[in-house]
């Protein structure tokens, strides 16, 4: 058989596993699909596995190779960014947010911001405007991922942009209207181990080629002294800036993202979410890190590459037997479809339960979320076809501002914190406005939008709830 015929070959027996795995958490959870998330009981290793491979996204097997490639030892800064903000989330968030979700039944992030919010205008505005902010950057999010389909399986397959956005676009929405939420976190806890078996392969193998080849180092001294300068081109206060700039983003996605949140909701119980604190840290950091260091010795390997974000792709195809580059493609395929998979649910929930809720009242729970979700995934996917930009850009700004906009409400709602429908909605829409303010003008640079969205959005909030005598105020 020909390499690329076998490299088929094992990706499509993969495709077949994530599509038994997503009937099977269906099957197993039907009855469960209209109802709140706290009654799904996910244990801690279905709570860490499923969220740690929707955080990972198509960022890190293409996002963070090509910032390794391009840029060298800086972008190591960026997961540790990530890792003390994930560190102060988990020490104070998730069970505190799995004891909420019990408590009022919830299952979508405009369910936890607007639980007893009262019945004035703001209140009813509440649900609509986060709903909009949900689906636009989660939208974002989701081309980002659409992005990283096309360079994959171009790299390795030669499919142009339109098939490989067709096929796996076609692939995801499918069995994500198959298997529902459980299914979903069924087939993220297969991708998981996929993903640890993936990287494990890669940087073994780069590594490989790294020490064997006679031009690595000259290929890496081209590349210039801010390569592989542990700071890059940042000064000590610039990169000081950077990594708090980042750990806000990394508390803020804890908080903001539906997709990443709905597993906590999920858990059997506060205790047993928080205990999923380790097997979340370690496969995030673990990916992470790895796929930033393959970047960085893929430059040497491979000097010259024109798209760096497909280098990891590129690099299997052409130097691998088909065997083992099928298996990655698989390992990449899980990553994809494990975040766009939940991108997908995340914003059928959404639409269901949040926009479609003040229209149909409680016919809007029967809606089909499968249905919804192949509607929206046909959207995301349109949209990338005409669209330009990097998976970097799209991902980060995505994530970055939709922490500014709902991080603050949820952080919030969830520590019992004095406010009002008001001040909840004014900290969403200062906090998203702000953030996208901060980051056009330029000083996104300096320090991650999300930093000035969550503080301001926090302020905003303490500020109207210490001027107003209205009866809403409650803690």
């Amino acid at each position: 058989m020909y390499p690329q015929t076998v490299a088929l070959a094992v990706f499509s027996a993969t495709l077949f596993a994530t599509f038994f795995v997503a009937w099977l958490g269906r099957r197993h959870a039907r009855h469960l699909e209209a109802a709140p998330l706290t009654e799904q009981k996910l244990n801690r290793w279905l709570v860490g596995l499923s969220a740690g491979a929707t955080a990972n996204s198509g960022f890190v097997v293409t996002g963070a190779v090509g910032l390794g490639y391009v840029y060298g030892f800086q972008w190591l800064l960026l997961p540790l960014g990530w890792l003390l903000g994930d560190i102060v989330f988990w020490t104070f968030f998730p069970q505190r947010i799995n004891r909420f979700g019990a408590a009022a039944r919830v299952t979508t992030l405009s369910e936890i911001i607007t639980y007893r919010a009262g019945a004035n205008l703001a209140a009813r505005l509440l649900p609509v405007v986060c709903s909009i902010i949900v689906l636009v950057c989660l939208g974002g999010y989701t081309v980002a991922q659409w992005f990283s389909s096309t360079k994959v399986l171009h790299g390795a397959f030669g499919f142009d942009g339109m098939g490989a956005s067709i096929l796996f676009g076609a692939v995801i929405i499918a069995y994500t209207a198959i298997g529902g939420f459980r299914g979903s976190v069924y087939a993220d806890s297969l991708q998981a181990v996929i993903r640890v078996v993936g990287t494990a392969i890669g940087v073994g193998a780069v590594a490989w080629f790294a020490v064997t080849s006679d031009a690595f180092g000259a290929n890496i001294a081209s590349a210039g002294p801010e390569f592989v300068h542990p700071l890059g081109s940042l000064s000590v206060s610039g990169a000081v800036g950077f990594v708090a700039g980042y750990a806000a983003a990394a508390l803020g996605f804890g908080l903001g993202q539906p997709q990443i949140l709905s597993r906590y909701l999920a858990g059997a119980s506060p205790r047993e979410t928080h205990a999923a604190w380790a097997i979340y840290l370690s496969f995030v950091q673990l990916t992470w890190i790895a796929m930033t260091v393959f970047g960085i010795l893929l430059r040497g390997v491979m000097p010259g590459i024109e798209d760096p974000e497909a280098g990891f792709s590129l690099f299997f195809a052409k130097n691998m037997p088909g065997w083992v580059t099928g298996l990655i493609m698989a390992d990449i395929f899980a990553t994809l479809a494990a975040t766009t998979n939940s991108l997908l649910v995340a914003m059928a929930q959404s639409v269901t339960r949040d926009l479609l809720r003040p229209l149909l009242g409680a016919r809007a729970a029967s809606a089909p979320i499968g249905i919804i979700a192949l509607a929206v995934g046909a959207i995301t996917m349109g949209a990338s076809m005409v669209v330009s930009g990097t998976v970097v850009s799209f991902a980060l700004t995505s994530v970055s501002l939709m922490a500014a906009g709902i991080a603050p409400s949820v952080m919030i709602k969830v520590l019992g914190w004095r406010h009002n429908s008001w001040s909840l909605l004014c900290s969403i829409l200062l906090g998203f406005v702000s953030a996208a303010a901060w980051k056009y003008s330029g000083f996104g640079a300096v320090i991650n939008e999300a930093a000035i969205g969550i503080a301001l959005g926090l302020f905003v909030n303490w500020i109207i709830v210490a001027l107003s005598r209205s009866d809403e105020a409650s803690k």
